[in-house]
């Protein structure tokens, strides 16, 4: 069953990686946080150019053989780092709020994701990390051909999570970076409240754990869904314009739907909405796995060429996000289909 199972993730964040180490260093802004500790207040800042691509506030300075990836919509860092040997692995940085689940939790979804059966309690293996003068946890698991190291860190009411994956051997190779990527990490002035990925999820499930079931449009093309995503498929339009569709999973109820919806929002370079202002903009949808949440944000004002429609489906101990984006026209002739992709999708 899925009932265990979920990821990690959130907002891409795109820099300019060429140049001296001291340019790689970046910073993002938001109001000012709360409450900080004196030894974070004493903590030189790090120089740098502020870049305002959202509400995460964390900087760090980039080893210089990681290469940034193309934006995703997903991860705030998001990064490839290249073997010697001709290997290749991933760096990510997701934020969430709340704990996202227990450390057995998250542990056993790594372990499927490097094809591992799952463990008890017993078997969960980590070690202390410091992050910016906040404790954490770091797991260092292998697969048979892949390995997967990752801090979590619970700071301000958000659980952070820096995860690097790949064949065992550039793993191996970059872990020494990796640990000094982790020194390098400064939560900037703002609050933690963790932007949660647009697009979340993890990959497809074990064969003995059930995958939902569902009939997918003659237009849409499945694309390769990657560490972040349970599924993904592309749709094109006229003239070029294209969409993603884009499904993920969580336990419990990630944030809340004005949450997720400011989220999403953000992204969308809009302002966040209080809760009496969302009438237009979300609505009940009845599916076959029970009650769920449409979102319709039209990116006038924001992104104006863009248009996301999203359905929030909490179903058993998860909650399942259906997401369509792209451009508006495109968009608006598809969502009668992805409206009812969602409603009729079968849950195990």
């Amino acid at each position: 069953m899925l009932n265990r199972l979920f990821l990690v993730a959130c907002a891409v964040l795109v820099v300019d990686v060429n140049g001296r180490a001291d340019d790689q260093i970046r910073s993002y802004t938001v109001p000012k946080e709360q409450s900080e500790t004196p030894a974070a207040q004493s903590q030189p800042a790090q120089a740098a150019p502020e870049i305002p691509v959202n509400t995460a506030p964390i900087q760090w300075k980039l080893p210089e053989s990681w290469q940034q990836l193309a934006p995703d919509g997903i991860r705030i860092g998001n990064f490839a780092v290249p073997g010697k040997q001709g290997g290749m692995a991933t760096v990510a940085i997701t934020s969430f709020p709340g704990d996202v689940g227990t450390d057995l939790d998250n542990v056993n979804r790594w372990r499927q994701q490097l094809e591992l059966g799952a463990v008890g309690e017993g078997g969960v293996i980590s070690e202390p990390v410091i992050v910016d003068f906040s404790d954490g946890r770091l797991f260092d698991l292998s697969g048979a051909t892949a390995r997967t190291v990752v801090a979590m860190v619970r700071r301000n009411g958000a659980t952070w999570f820096f995860k690097m994956t790949g064949d065992i051997g550039t793993v191996g190779e970059a872990k020494p970076a990796f640990m000094d990527f982790l020194k390098s990490i400064r939560f900037t002035a703002g609050g933690d409240a963790a932007e949660t990925a647009t697009a979340t999820a993890t990959t497809a499930p074990a064969a003995d754990s059930g995958s939902p079931k569902w009939s997918v449009p003659s237009n849409w093309v499945e694309t390769a869904p990657g560490a972040m995503l349970f599924k993904s498929f592309s749709i094109t339009g006229d003239a070029g314009a294209g969409a993603a569709v884009t499904v993920s999973f969580f336990p419990g109820e990630v944030g809340g739907t004005l949450a997720n919806i400011n989220r999403w929002r953000g992204q969308m370079g809009l302002s966040p909405l209080e809760d009496d202002r969302l009438e237009g903009i979300a609505e009940p949808l009845e599916t076959a796995g029970g009650k769920g949440t449409l979102v319709d944000i039209d990116g006038t004002g924001g992104k104006a060429g863009e248009r996301l429609v999203a359905v929030i489906v909490p179903h058993g101990d998860n909650t399942w996000f259906y997401k369509l984006l792209g451009d508006k026209a495109l968009v608006a002739k598809e969502k009668d289909s992805f409206v009812n992709f969602v409603k009729n999708v079968q849950y195990p």
